[in-house]
């Protein structure tokens, strides 16, 4: 026997009886489940009580229908709804295992769809960048509208906290190559040149976009996290009923900040990296750190250090602006959150790289 406010089961060898009464719904789907599972597996008489019940699910209708088929049973009830609503499972014109057929986008037309997305978000980040040029250009007329207090608090979180996760990145980075280098240049007996090769290598790319990247990973995912958590407590819509611009609070001073702290992030990145290939220099090749330094400065042009500074300020801003951007588009779910969060994060990635492919042939048409 089992039993609850609105629901008892009794049985016996020959009869099993079931009691609804007031509201059955799937919530009771604890109780129900083993109920309808003896019951499709009895074989004596079986009496359904549906007569003090007044509301109930289709969905236990249904499995309750599945439970008793082609067994014998008698149901009473005295609500019409409830009457109606067993009439409707027991249509044999019902097809009830009938799925309708999705339509599946073939190759051209998915490929087709993902054009029309890039081409929005193109867009989209166009009139946000066109947006913060503007902002920008009022700002530098009248500097009283940025706020430097959050614009501290921004290099803060995004340029001296990611000091150490990029320093230690870049000086992994730097011994990896610096030992790969060393092998494959001693099979030439040119072990002295991975001085000016690694030299220019890390300073014009590796470096830049190694710091670049994981910035992308860590504020990127932050800034889009942190408007879209306003956006979800609708805390962007009461500045803009307050009459506050959202942008000039909650863009302007990110963007700002990671225009000027990636450029220091990359020097330091380009120090800690070179540090790591002298100190694979002098225990694999035996190059000091004296000789090393004295051929990093004859050998290396100071314009391959400039090539990766030039870099630095557009790449945190295309970060930050993703970032902001992707925070804006967050619709009112815990799930959009999540989406927006892992889609600035590869964005932001995407177009550092593009950045930095970009730059690098420009430079090569430029011969600097």
């Amino acid at each position: 026997m089992s039993n609850s406010q609105s629901i008892v089961f009794i049985k016996n060898q020959s009869l099993a009886k079931l009691i609804f009464k007031e509201d059955v719904s799937y919530k009771d789907a604890k109780i129900l489940r083993p109920i309808f599972l003896t019951l499709s597996k009895f074989n004596g008489d079986i009496e359904i009580d549906m007569t003090e019940l007044e509301k109930i699910d289709y969905s236990v209708l249904i499995l309750l229908k599945n439970s008793i088929k082609n067994k014998k049973y008698d149901i009473k009830v005295n609500n019409p709804k409830i009457k109606a609503m067993l009439n409707l499972v027991d249509d044999k014109n019902i097809d009830t295992s009938y799925f309708p057929a999705q339509n599946k986008l073939n190759f051209f037309a998915r490929l087709g769809e993902k054009i029309c997305d890039g081409i929005l978000n193109l867009l989209e980040f166009s009139a946000f960048l066109g947006e913060f040029i503007i902002k920008t250009l009022k700002i530098l007329i009248n500097p009283t509208q940025l706020r430097f207090k959050e614009f501290s608090n921004y290099i803060k979180d995004a340029g001296v906290n990611a000091v150490f996760i990029v320093s230690l990145t870049a000086f992994l980075i730097g011994v990896v190559l610096a030992y790969l280098g060393s092998s494959m240049l001693a099979n030439f007996g040119a072990s002295i040149f991975i001085v000016e090769i690694m030299g220019i290598l890390t300073l014009r790319e590796v470096a830049p976009l190694i710091a670049a990247i994981v910035v992308a990973g860590r504020s990127a995912s932050s800034f889009t996290a942190q408007i879209g958590v306003m956006k979800l407590t609708e805390e962007i819509d009461a500045m803009k009923t307050m009459g506050f611009k959202p942008f000039n609070f909650l863009v302007l001073p990110r963007i700002i900040a990671m225009v000027l702290c990636l450029p220091v992030i990359i020097f330091i990145a380009d120090a800690v990296s070179i540090f790591g290939q002298m100190l694979v220099c002098e225990n694999l090749l035996d190059i000091s750190f004296n000789d090393y330094l004295a051929r990093f400065k004859d050998m290396i042009e100071i314009r391959h250090f400039v090539v990766g500074m030039i870099k630095a300020p557009f790449f945190g801003a295309v970060i930050a602006i993703i970032g902001c951007m992707r925070g804006f588009g967050v619709s009112q779910s815990a799930q959009s959150l999540g989406e927006m969060t892992t889609i600035s994060v590869v964005n932001a990635i995407f177009w550092v790289i593009a950045l930095d492919a970009f730059f690098a042939i420009i430079f090569m048409w430029l011969e600097i």
